[in-house]
């Protein structure tokens, strides 16, 4: 599968599971199907470690996302109660999950180089 088609994929599946909250089970396979084609994507980087940095890898980015998902959880309770934020709950929210993520993104990639020296 080419680099370009799976990217638009995920991107079209991401906006597919965002706009289709209404729709449970297209939101599901929106959801899932973004997951193997993300797999497909990071297939060829995934065969140059060894058993033990995917190990570690996978480990590390379970723990990032449950991180990462604590911090967008907790950010949103916390900003709700702050009257700063009174009248911009959809750019706060925004703001707050793309942080996160690139954070989470900026760990993940620092452990993957490191690995790739196994």
């Amino acid at each position: 599968m080419s680099k370009n088609i799976a990217f638009y994929l995920i991107l079209l599946c991401l906006f597919l599971s965002i706009s289709m909250k209404n729709f449970e089970v297209i939101e599901m396979v929106a959801n899932v199907s973004c997951f193997f084609i993300v797999l497909l994507y990071v297939k060829e980087e995934l065969k140059t470690y060894s058993r033990k940095a995917l190990a570690i890898l996978i480990i590390c980015f379970l723990f990032l996302v449950v991180i990462c998902a604590f911090i967008i959880l907790h950010g949103q309770t916390a900003m709700k109660h702050h009257t700063f934020f009174a009248g911009w709950e959809m750019i706060e929210n925004i703001l707050l999950i793309i942080v996160s993520l690139s954070i989470c993104v900026y760990i993940l990639r620092k452990i993957s180089n490191r690995l790739k020296r196994f």
